[in-house]
């Protein structure tokens, strides 16, 4: 069945970049002989009139639509506005909020059909073949009055079976006006048991890992497109020092010369390993701190110390690699004291830091222990969860008080690019 992907819309200072989970669909369906097709929404405003348009032109059978929290909203009003055009299309959404809001999704959006947990490449496969829907592992649909949620699927084990991600089938023109960098996925999955991340539940806690060398024959690929830089989205590429030196090898045995950006933790780096990216190219790599309070990062379960944090930030300076350490206002056990602690401690590290307010995604420890973590949950308006504005409070911290200390912060010194 045709089968026409919306890459839906979310905010500008989130430095928009090709959407990883959307390519690699497109590029099975691609690669399997499903016609195919992409209306990216993230870099043109979308209207109803557009999409009518396309669904004119194009006349798929399947929409599908992904969305992270944040934009839900838009991603479950693009899918509605389809089956007003075209009741007859199989409406199709995934991503990690409905992944773990089946049934209220699919009760409160009846213009929904299907939505597809977890990892979606052959999910849509299969959907698209025509298979019918309860032999079909990893979705949730409507049947009469009932929630059907078929078993879960497996992670896919040999990454490097899927095709490369469907790129081209995006407006990149547009992707290089905006100067962003080609994302490049090297690894699937996350071992640790963040409480304020989905990333486990989504990818699984075993990490399974792509050869280096088809890793650096896609970054290639990237590069001729002519995107001038490179984002590894990993949820954690230097986990595994084996594979990450076998990539940086790689990189250099090649005698290629390009910049490109990871997300690392603290406790993962070392001085030797942190050279070696440098030499490979490595020019800016994003830490997860969160905060300055040992009792608040022990009961996030982040498993680091405050230490740790400088010591990292320490060495990546010292090798040139610029650093920006991540954190969250407004985790359990937030008081003043501990705001102030955290400030303080964004201030000594002098390095590039972001500051973003805990947004309760669901499918997290914190979503599902609220109360018990002491954490009051303010409004269920989903296009709020930005991790820019407080939706939640402590007993310790208010939520004017967490957007008032955002506010002051980054007046005095605004975020880098």
């Amino acid at each position: 069945m045709g089968t026409l992907l919306i890459n839906t819309p979310y905010l500008a200072s989130e430095f928009p970049q090709i959407p990883m989970g959307l390519a690699y669909i497109a590029g099975v369906l691609e690669k399997e002989g499903i016609e195919v097709q992409v209306h990216d929404f993230l870099v043109e405003e979308y209207c109803q009139k557009k999409l009518a348009r396309k669904i004119a032109d194009f006349s798929p059978e399947i929409v599908g639509a992904t969305s992270v929290t944040m934009n839900y909203p838009i991603a479950s009003q693009i899918l509605k506005d389809t089956k007003e055009i075209d009741g007859n299309i199989i409406t199709v959404i995934g991503g990690p909020h409905v992944s773990f809001t089946v049934e209220e999704t699919l009760w409160e959006s009846p213009w929904i059909d299907v939505v597809v947990r977890g990892e979606g490449e052959y999910t849509m496969l299969e959907l698209a073949r025509g298979k019918a829907l309860k032999e079909i592992n990893g979705i949730a649909y409507r049947q009469n009055d009932t929630i059907i949620q078929t078993p879960p699927r497996q992670w896919i084990e040999d990454l490097d079976k899927l095709p490369f991600p469907a790129r081209h089938l995006f407006p990149l023109s547009k992707y290089f006006a905006i100067n962003s960098k080609g994302g490049i996925l090297t690894s699937r999955g996350c071992p640790f048991n963040c409480t304020f991340c989905v990333g486990h539940r989504m990818v699984g806690r075993k990490v399974r890992f792509r050869r280096p060398k088809l890793v650096i024959d896609e970054i290639e690929n990237i590069l001729s497109q002519g995107f001038g830089g490179i984002n590894i989205v990993d949820d954690l590429f230097t986990l595994n020092h084996k594979h990450v030196y076998a990539t940086c090898d790689e990189i250099k045995s090649r005698h290629l010369k390009f910049n490109w950006a990871c997300f690392s933790r603290v406790d993962t780096v070392n001085l030797e390993l942190l050279a070696q990216m440098k030499e490979a190219g490595c020019d800016f790599l994003c830490y997860g701190v969160e905060s300055a309070d040992q009792h608040i990062l022990d009961t996030i379960k982040k498993k680091i110390t405050p230490q740790k944090v400088r010591e990292a930030v320490r060495l990546a300076k010292e090798v040139d690699i610029e650093v920006l350490a991540s954190f969250i206002l407004g985790l359990p056990g937030e008081t003043e004291e501990t705001l102030t602690a955290t400030l303080n401690f964004a201030r000594e590290l002098q390095t590039p830091c972001a500051l973003h307010v805990l947004a309760l995604f669901p499918g997290t420890e914190l979503w599902k222990r609220a109360k018990e973590f002491g954490i009051r949950i303010l409004t269920n308006d989903w296009s709020r969860y930005n991790a820019n504005e407080a939706i939640t409070e402590t007993e310790g911290v208010t939520q004017e008080r967490l957007n008032q200390v955002m506010k002051e912060y980054y007046d005095a010194s605004p975020p880098s690019a």
